[in-house]
């Protein structure tokens, strides 16, 4: 039975992500020995690596109370002899959304709370994360299951507080459960929970977020508006003997089925205790045919794929793993969900490599050698011609060689000035595409959104200054689009000229500018806006609080957007002609060193043992790099791409984040 199957393609993702490092640093350490590569190019390879340490894979679990998300999270986490790690029993268990992850700059073991007080701020929740005092810190020993056990309960812990109380948190009173003696209402002690756990999944990359329903999307706007939009993978649990119920829709409407159709991330449905359908009395056929209809129709209210929602008992997964049982862990049909989360995690691999800042950094590995190559070949060539030519015949060969490099010499040098040039034609489309998402327009736009905001505290007030806003923004972005249109056309002319012998038509393509994640996370927070002004009616008497941090976290992402697409631009402008600027450089300092040898050569004070020495000692010295990167170049130009299954494509996945760490 594999129960570690998800395990080991997180540890292979993860080795995957450290060996391209290793390849990125052993690049620049032998660009440091041998003094070939550009500045621009060494800043390029950081970035690259600062790109691999900042990638995680995230996964949200989402659904209503009662779902099952806890066990499902237990049975991913299961390791031998810690069979369930999260509190689970009957009802309600978690109580705040929680977020289970391994950072080893932070205290390994322990369990930092919000408390739900901090609700009565406007301030967001991102807000908080950066003020330590407000959070109450339980360590732990991982190897006292009772302390783990005690510490990680609090997820699942209430208070009792007025009916008042809890609508000043922001709370419905009446979905609140009431305690029989006195008039008070039960309700989460903490906002959030950050639960740091040295775990062999967590280790290596793995994230998990856990969503306490309905309730807490609607009551925390950053769930929505950032945690969720971030995650590569979404699993949306709901009940298999009750199908998709009024609230599980509300929930897919108003926070999932933006995601997947706007933002491409991997959304599964799973049908959570299909064990509740197993019944003995009825032929195991039935049984199936029941399941299969309920998966059926699912998928039909959903609007989603059959493919893309799964049967599953997440508790019948856990006890089989921990009394190893295969046939019933298969009965569970989780070896399906993990089968299919490690084709997210594939895909998450094809799109790491096949980013711009990666792939061009992988690729001046391979120009380099190659250059290598050409210069070794042209050099053992003149020292054949030393070893067996006549005076006259070698004095002959040496012009023809040293006319030759000069012409060469003389190209490459045309070309730097050629491509400074062109940086300089680049550089000027700073200006016209930075000027639409410049921080003073938008503090502008905010500051007039505020005021509209805090002149009108109706209905129709505040969703016309939501609207208006985002009215401002979209214009904004579809000026930077005109923009970005021009200057991929200087780019692409830039590429196309004759004097460059790279690839140009498929470097050009690769190099364009291209702020499609951004757009699609600002339709993102367009619709989440635009449901929370349809829902104001609702909300107003009794949620101004909420209603005052939504607008904050929302105003708080597009900005960050604007500072991301900044960034973004800064780095393209920087880097759009890396690949031929690289290869200029190098080809070009090649010729040099060649053009001293072959003075070298040409003194007539030198014997031609000493010539044939000199020659000897330089292409030694190239010999010697290229053998000290041949390894790293075949590593490159042999190593398979990620393979993901043909089924894989129905699992799409957030485009890599360009963070412009890339």
């Amino acid at each position: 039975m594999d129960i570690k199957a998800l395990h080991r393609q997180m540890a292979q993702y993860n080795a995957w992500k450290q060996q391209l490092d290793r390849r990125l640093v052993a690049f620049t350490q032998w660009s440091d020995q041998h003094k070939l590569v550009t500045r621009d190019a060494l800043r390029s390879l950081q970035r690259a690596r600062a790109l691999l340490k900042g990638e995680h894979f995230t996964l949200a679990c989402v659904g209503e109370f009662s779902r099952g998300k806890t066990e499902l999270i237990n049975a991913l986490l299961y390791t031998d002899g810690h069979p369930r790690l999260l509190p689970s029993q009957a009802g309600r268990t978690t109580m705040c959304p929680t977020e289970i992850f391994y950072d080893a700059a932070q205290p390994a073991n322990c369990v930092r709370l919000l408390p739900i007080e901090t609700r009565r701020s406007a301030a967001s929740l991102q807000s908080f994360k950066r003020i330590p005092q407000n959070w109450f810190t339980l360590e732990f020993d991982p190897s006292d299951q009772d302390a783990v056990a005690e510490a990680i309960a609090q997820v699942s812990a209430n208070k009792l507080v007025s009916r008042a109380e809890a609508v000043k948190l922001g709370f419905n009173a009446a979905d609140l459960e009431p305690d029989e003696k006195t008039a008070l209402v039960q309700v989460p002690t903490w906002r959030h929970a950050l639960i740091n756990l040295k775990h062999p999944l967590l280790q290596e990359g793995l994230r998990i977020v856990d969503t306490p329903g309905l309730n807490a999307l609607g009551n925390e706007p950053e769930l929505t508006l950032k945690t969720l939009p971030e995650a590569q993978a979404v699993l949306f649990l709901l009940a298999a003997d009750s199908g998709v119920s009024a609230s599980d829709m509300a929930i897919w409407r108003n926070h999932i089925a933006g995601l997947r159709d706007e933002n491409c991330t991997a959304v599964l449905a799973l049908l959570n205790k299909i064990d509740t359908l197993w019944d003995e009395l009825t032929p195991p056929g039935q049984v199936a045919a029941n399941i299969e209809a309920v998966r059926l129709q699912t998928a039909r209210q959903l609007q989603l794929a059959p493919e893309h929602v799964l049967p599953l008992s997440a508790k019948q997964a856990l006890v089989a793993k921990t009394c190893k049982r295969s046939s019933a862990l298969l009965r569970s049909n989780f070896p399906q969900l993990e089968q299919r989360l490690g084709e997210c995690i594939i895909r998450s691999q094809q799109q790491i490599i096949g980013h711009r800042v990666v792939s061009n950094s992988l690729e001046m590995v391979v120009s380099s050698y190659n250059s290598l190559s050409r210069r070794i070949d042209e050099a053992e060539q003149e020292l054949h011609t030393l070893r067996t030519a006549g005076d006259q015949q070698l004095e002959q060969t040496l012009n023809q060689q040293r006319e030759k490099i000069r012409v060469a010499h003389h190209r490459y040098h045309k070309q730097a000035l050629s491509l400074r040039t062109s940086q300089r034609m680049l550089d000027n489309q700073r200006t016209a595409l930075l000027a639409p998402i410049a921080p003073g327009n938008l503090e502008r736009l905010i500051t007039e959104t505020h005021d509209a905001m805090e002149q009108s505290w109706t209905t129709v007030g505040l969703s016309r200054a939501i609207g208006g806003f985002f009215d401002d923004v979209d214009t904004s972005i579809n000026h930077l689009l005109r923009e970005i249109e021009r200057a991929n056309q200087v780019m692409t002319s830039i590429y196309e000229r004759p004097e460059y012998a790279l690839d140009s038509g498929s470097l050009a393509s690769q190099h364009q500018l291209n702020i499609t994640r951004q757009r699609r996370k600002l339709r993102n927070l367009q619709q989440n806006a635009d449901r929370f002004r349809r829902s104001l009616n609702s909300v107003l008497t009794s949620k101004k609080v909420l209603i005052k941090r939504f607008v904050a976290t929302l105003v708080k992402e597009v900005k960050g957007l604007f500072d991301e697409l900044n960034q973004s631009i800064d780095h393209w402008l920087a880097e759009a002609l890396a690949p031929l600027t690289h290869h200029n450089h190098y080809q070009k300092q090649l010729l040099e060193h060649h053009m001293l040898r072959l003075g070298e050569l040409r003194n007539k004070s030198h014997s031609r043992a000493e010539q044939l020495q000199t020659l000897e000692a330089s292409l030694a010295q190239l010999t010697h790099a290229r053998t000290d990167l041949a390894p790293l170049f075949t590593e490159i130009t042999t190593a398979p791409r990620p393979a993901i299954q043909e089924r894989a494509e129905v699992v799409s996945l957030q485009s890599a984040r360009e963070a412009q760490v890339i």
